[in-house]
């Protein structure tokens, strides 16, 4: 009867207790709930961020590629002088053909050759290019001037391009000053912000020359007299901004607004290209914007890029909602649970560990979070510090993978996430820890390494495992990553200087072309 009684009692304890612990189990699920989505959003924030610097970056590198390439051309064209002492008209148009530019190299406008015209000779080079067809030639701008040039070939040779037949480019300051650098220089020279002579009509866009100079073979050219005494012309490429810039950004163009400056001034007359008018990228209310320099030959130009609402909508983690939502649900969940089953301990620690198994591991791949990770990471540097041993960190994130996500949709990309998991976790031993930090990014946690090297045999294998061909439903996926390490205590003292370490080396990896692993810089 006692036990009975005590039973009976314990019972009315918890129907008295229940409304106050259930509400106290509520709060104490939604704070945890509350904490857990604020660090979720917080590295969606950073993640979003990341990925618009990676994208800032991608587009300038773009930029400078394309001045790059077509610096090449004007040197495979001052080669093609440099073969014969006289190159005709139509030799010169069988070798700019050949290069395929419209298909090949958007964006320019054509390749032409500025010959240098002594006043004497004048009358003679009008009468010799009449002579082949071109009545109408002669220099302009009309007058008399102690140094002349004139564009004599300029292919393709049609359209907008013939208004610039006979022009001397000399005599613009602007472009004057390009024409002396590269003769002075003997390298490739690109003007300041310019109209080209083939604008017309309303869609006039401003645009740029490159030139390179062309010297009279067999002649010095070791000075800078040499060079001026020697110079016949310059090869050259007129360049239309919008034209210039038409798909460097690809598909993901509609996301960013780029302004390009010439000169290191962001004002409305040294503006050389806008991709969206109606937006302005130097706005202080833009949310991502950054602020960077190309060296354009000798030229600084200034690239001002600022993410479009689409940005944030494309690059958006639904995670912190996810978080949130599941959080929420899971502590009404379990306060219901405790309402009507309290004297059920069992459920009630099942309950707290599905809470758990949420807070700190990925839903979509099983592996551990940041949280974990972080948890994790600061046991064992605790250790190491203990048996002056050392620790790893593999900072992975997936090149090629936001095409998946563009091209396939969310369902493959998350099939093809839980695949490189599995990848992962298959190069790794058991005492070892692979997280998934969110959308495309791994880490590695590699306890008791021996050196270097060890830790780089382990990043080349799982960097190897990863590069593997994925079927994914009918689908056939090739992706690669690039992949930063860091060891403790070399790279980082602790947590957070060693996966800073091992970040800034992913995105040397990055920088160096993808799909290779680079170490933490370490001072000599």
């Amino acid at each position: 009867m006692r036990q009975k009684a005590q039973r009976r009692l314990r019972i009315l304890h918890l129907f008295k207790a229940r409304e106050m612990v259930t509400l106290a189990v509520l709060a104490v699920s939604l704070l945890v709930t509350y904490r857990i989505w604020e660090g979720a959003e917080r590295s969606a924030q950073q993640n979003l961020s990341t990925a618009f610097d990676f994208r800032v970056r991608e587009s300038n590198i773009r930029i400078e590629q394309r001045l790059a390439i077509y610096e090449q051309i004007l040197r495979a064209t001052v080669g093609l002088f440099a073969s014969a002492d006289t190159v005709t008209r139509s030799e010169f148009r069988a070798f700019v053909s050949s290069l395929s530019l419209p298909e090949m190299f958007p964006g320019i406008e054509g390749v032409g050759l500025s010959l240098i015209v002594l006043p004497e000779q004048r009358d003679a080079h009008v009468a010799a290019v009449r002579a082949e067809g071109f009545p109408e030639y002669d220099i302009r701008p009309p007058g008399k001037r102690d140094f002349l040039t004139s564009i004599v070939y300029l292919e393709p040779f049609f359209g907008r391009n013939l208004r610039a037949f006979g022009y001397d480019m000399f005599s613009e300051p602007n472009r004057r000053a390009a024409m002396e650098e590269a003769r002075d220089g003997g390298t490739a020279a690109i003007s300041s912000k310019v109209v080209l002579i083939q604008e017309s009509g309303s869609e006039v866009q401003d645009g740029f020359l490159m030139y390179l100079p062309v010297y009279r073979n067999n002649e010095p050219r070791s000075s800078v007299e040499q060079r001026r005494t020697s110079i016949m012309g310059w090869v050259y490429a007129p360049f239309r901004m919008d034209d210039f810039m038409r798909g460097v950004n690809g598909s993901l163009a509609d996301d960013l607004d780029v302004e390009i400056y010439d000169g290191e001034l962001v004002t409305p007359a040294a503006r050389m290209y806008d991709s969206h008018e109606d937006r302005d990228a130097t706005s202080p209310e833009s949310r991502h914007k950054r602020v960077g320099y190309i060296q354009a030959g000798s030229r600084t130009w200034t690239v001002v890029t600022s993410a479009l609402p689409e940005f944030d909508i494309r690059m958006q983690s639904d995670r912190p909602k996810l978080i949130l939502q599941s959080g929420i649900s899971i502590s009404l969940l379990v306060a219901l649970l405790i309402w009507l089953f309290l004297d059920d301990r069992a459920r009630a620690l099942q309950a707290a560990d599905q809470a758990m198994q949420l807070a700190l591991y990925d839903a979509l791949t099983g592996l551990p979070n940041r949280k974990l990770l972080e948890e994790r990471l600061g046991v064992e540097l605790a250790k190491a510090r203990r048996d002056r041993s050392q620790v790893a960190l593999l900072f992975i994130d997936l090149d090629k993978f936001k095409p998946v996500n563009d091209n396939f949709g969310h369902a493959y990309g998350d099939l093809l996430l839980k695949e490189v998991a599995k990848r992962l976790q298959s190069c790794m031993r058991e005492s070892d820890t692979a997280s998934r930090l969110g959308g495309d990014e791994f880490v590695a946690l590699l306890s008791g390494v021996e050196d270097d090297e060890a830790m780089l045999r382990v990043a080349d294998k799982i960097l190897r495992a990863l590069t593997e061909p994925y079927d994914i439903a009918g689908h056939t996926f090739h992706i690669s990553a690039s992949i930063g390490a860091a060891v403790y205590p070399h790279d980082g003292s602790d947590a957070k200087s060693l996966i800073r370490s091992a970040d800034m080396a992913m995105y040397a990896a990055k920088n160096a072309g993808r799909a290779n692993v680079k170490r933490a810089e370490r001072p000599a």
